[in-house]
């Protein structure tokens, strides 16, 4: 069955019109807003509505979204997922290091992503995928996924708006104090995939929150704690590159290989459900590789 949403109108939004309610209480795009009207239905206590009709105050305003249908060549994998958190609106899942968050052309299968959508056949969950924050290959840690369209219509908005807090666990060599890096990052010229600090490249602002010194590996360590700003490829690692103390385990980057990836882990993530408006935050725990002490 197609999600489903159900509100009461109260005195604020009486003499409303159902397509303001829906857009302004129900956070509902109006691109979806002309999908529903074309392919799912809204309701006004129990009775099919025009959305340019009013509403009033008591009226029980129910809106069914159109059903929704992964990609035709998505696979659906079968295997275990470590789910965080699971509700009508999110999925929270740990992703393991390397494993893709998305499908590939060369790797169709075996992505987070064709895990999530086998998971969803097993428990009969009619949506399509929708990801919110893709991880690197090699960077484990917590991955949202959105459970249908209006839930990920409100994630986007939230991470426009700064109010998705997103922070890493990072290893570099050496130390560094904690800092905001505001620089600038681009492709490279000769890898499609590397990026680098460029002067036209798009802005990027990392904040490193606390630099904590380690010993492992009979080296000194620093541990980071690292809230993005930007969401731009490879950011975090580019920018810790670009003071010269690369992410452990990250050799695209010039750092040493003292764990066979980088380290790199998507620690927490907070933001305001999307559903109910609380403030939750998600932590996943940090892996193996990268509990040194």
């Amino acid at each position: 069955m197609a999600f489903q949403i159900e509100q009461q109108v109260t005195s604020i939004e009486d003499g409303w019109s159902v397509g303001h309610f829906c857009t302004t209480r129900l956070h509902i795009s109006r691109k979806m807003l002309v999908s529903i009207k074309h392919h799912g239905d809204i309701l006004r206590n129990e009775q099919h509505v025009n959305v340019n009709e009013p509403v009033h105050a008591g009226d029980r305003i129910h809106v069914r979204f159109p059903e929704e249908q992964p990609a035709q060549d998505m696979h659906a994998t079968s295997g275990e997922l470590d789910i965080l958190f699971e509700d009508d609106w999110l999925l929270i899942v740990n992703k393991p290091p390397g494993m893709a968050s998305i499908p590939s052309r060369l790797h169709p299968e075996r992505s987070l992503s064709n895990f999530v959508l086998g998971y969803y056949r097993q428990h009969q969950i009619p949506y399509a995928i929708h990801i919110v924050n893709r991880l690197d290959r090699d960077t484990s840690g917590l991955v949202v996924f959105a459970k249908h369209s209006l839930a990920h219509h409100q994630l986007s908005k939230m991470q426009q708006n700064g109010l998705l807090d997103r922070r890493y666990v990072a290893l570099i060599e050496g130390t560094i104090p904690a800092q905001t890096i505001d620089l600038p990052i681009g492709q490279t010229d000769h890898s499609f995939m590397e990026r680098m600090v460029r002067e036209d490249g798009q802005q990027a602002i990392t904040h490193i929150l606390t630099s904590e010194p380690i010993t492992a590996f009979s080296r000194e360590l620093s541990r980071l704690t690292i809230k993005l700003e930007t969401g731009r490829t490879h950011q975090i690692r580019v920018h810790l590159a670009a003071l010269g103390h690369p992410l452990v385990g990250d050799t695209m980057y010039k750092g040493t290989p003292l764990i066979a990836r980088q380290a790199l882990h998507s620690a927490s993530a907070t933001f305001p459900h999307p559903g109910t408006g609380e403030v939750m935050t998600f932590v996943a725990p940090l892996p193996d590789d990268l509990s040194l002490s």
